[in-house]
């Protein structure tokens, strides 16, 4: 059991799909959050390179497909190749309903992959039920 707040990497380029996100981990103080806007930034969030030399380990990673720099899947391979961040959930949150991605993200890694909706009521409930499940996962302490 954690001593300390989850936390929660959301790499999103897209601030109206960041937002819905982000209101939805805030409902719950338990949750501390970060977001990167793209794929080459979540990388060095993760191995803690650069400007985020000191910065958490997250609990859970909510990682979108269509990022500039780098895509989703490179990051999500890239993320599962190191041993001490291999076992941490990746959230694939993205757009994309092709069963290709989708097997690929799964053959990676991902822990789950969430398609995101149209409307924004949809978008934030979709969110909220992301968080919800979250919620009641015993992370491991770093």
């Amino acid at each position: 059991m954690l001593d300390r707040a989850k936390r929660v990497l959301i790499a999103e380029d897209y601030p109206d799909d960041v937002r819905p996100l982000v209101k939805a981990f805030k409902k719950k103080p338990v949750w501390e959050i970060a977001v990167v806007k793209d794929g080459e930034e979540a990388i060095e969030f993760m191995l803690r390179e650069r400007a985020y030399a000191e910065v958490w380990r997250p609990d859970l990673f909510i990682l979108n497909l269509n990022m500039p720099k780098v895509n989703g899947l490179g990051v999500l391979k890239r993320i599962k190749s190191v041993p001490a961040l291999a076992t941490i959930p990746i959230v694939i949150w993205t757009i994309s309903r092709q069963i290709m991605d989708i097997d690929r993200a799964y053959k990676r890694g991902a822990a789950a992959y969430i398609t995101k909706p149209v409307g924004n009521e949809e978008m934030e409930a979709r969110a909220n039920t992301i968080r919800a499940f979250w919620d009641n996962v015993q992370f491991v302490s770093d």
